[in-house]
């Protein structure tokens, strides 16, 4: 079971693991760091720089914002609401050694008096190009509720249930479906897998350890219009006999296409030897 084995991986994955434990965390506040200090200099070309070409940003719930050049002049307009600084909180990560989540919490204060001018969610999906890391995937949300009452709605529990309904049926087929075509999977730090087609050769191969089913339980969401991450913790169990074959944290972004159909577009997994709180 790939989930919680990776067997196919072996040690090199391991000592991959191992090094990343120490390494990771560095690097997910370095990461968060490079965001804040860009945009407290209000500085929108070195903002947009920390972006891929063809990022998607979403905020507030807002429809998602495609591409460099867009991201750019968004958030030029915002430099000039209220001349804000804004500081990051780290509360979650999911490391890999080319995609990264960084997960947490946010404020917005002005930069005049400290007044508190906004405050919510963050989550942060940097993928590594070439030697430089940049922000692939950015969500922001306002906390209107509570996380346990976000991580519970009909909307994001929906998503969850549809990859384990495909997962636990071991279903090629409609498992690959659920993904976008140029969807990113990344297990336990190996390098990312790309595209639907060959996602899906990886989990049929998943399905052949250990007759395994996998419960997911989650405890964040970043929700908007089309655009949501789903975070959590998930477990594999024997099918045969219920035992515990392996636990960890996974990361769902999904995306609505242009027909509104949900698609998984990036796809993080990480393993652990203790339930995360």
């Amino acid at each position: 079971m790939k989930i919680s084995a990776a067997r196919s991986l072996a040690f090199p994955a391991l000592f991959l693991l191992l090094s990343l434990s120490a390494h990771g965390q560095t690097n997910v506040q370095s990461l968060a760091d490079r965001w804040v200090q860009a945009y407290n200099s209000h500085d929108r070309a070195a903002l947009a720089m920390l972006y891929t070409a063809d990022a998607r940003l979403m905020v507030h719930g807002g429809p998602t914002i495609s591409g460099r050049p867009a991201i750019r002049e968004f958030w030029a307009d915002d430099f000039e609401e209220g001349n804000p600084l804004t500081l990051l909180t780290i509360t979650n990560s999911v490391t890999g050694s080319d995609m990264m989540l960084v997960h947490g919490d946010y404020r917005v204060i002005d930069r005049e008096d400290g007044g508190l001018l906004g405050a919510g969610r963050f989550a942060h999906l940097w993928k590594l190009e070439g030697r430089e890391w940049r922000l692939d995937r950015d969500l922001w949300n306002q906390p209107f509720e509570p996380y346990s009452e976000t991580a519970a709605a009909d909307d994001v529990q929906r998503l969850a249930n549809g990859w384990v309904d495909a997962y636990n049926r071991h279903d090629r087929a409609a498992l690959a479906g659920v993904y976008e075509t140029n969807a990113a999977l990344m297990m336990h730090g190996a390098p990312t897998i790309n595209g639907q087609r060959d996602i899906g050769d990886f989990w049929a191969l998943d399905f052949e350890e250990g007759n395994p089913l996998t419960l997911l339980t989650i405890t964040h969401a970043v929700d908007g219009i089309d655009m949501v991450l789903v975070h959590g913790n998930y477990e594999v169990v024997s099918r045969d006999d219920g035992a515990l074959l392996g636990l960890g944290r996974f990361a769902h972004i999904w995306f609505a296409d242009a027909s509104g159909e949900w698609k998984l577009d990036r796809d993080l997994w990480v393993r652990s030897d203790a339930p995360f709180p």
